[in-house]
């Protein structure tokens, strides 16, 4: 494999290793090594910070069992 980036799969001259660099920010997590070529970013998906929405999510589902608990138990 070249030292340049093949869809995103990289391979360090350094340490002789095959990454992809859409998950280490575009350098080898070795040694920091990086390819030549475009910057690589990771997916939209994997930049998000997943934390608060998770934590929304439950205290509104939290909320809304105790709802409908609270309507079961008074009909």
């Amino acid at each position: 494999m070249s030292d340049t980036l093949v869809s995103s799969k990289a391979h360090c001259p350094i340490d002789d290793w095959d990454f992809d660099a859409r998950y280490t920010d575009g350098v080898c997590p070795l040694c920091g090594w990086r390819p030549s070529g475009p910057p690589v970013e990771a997916p939209r998906a994997a930049r998000i910070d997943w934390f608060w929405p998770t934590v929304l999510l439950m205290l509104v589902a939290s909320v809304l069992m105790g709802v409908l608990v609270l309507v079961a138990y008074n009909r």
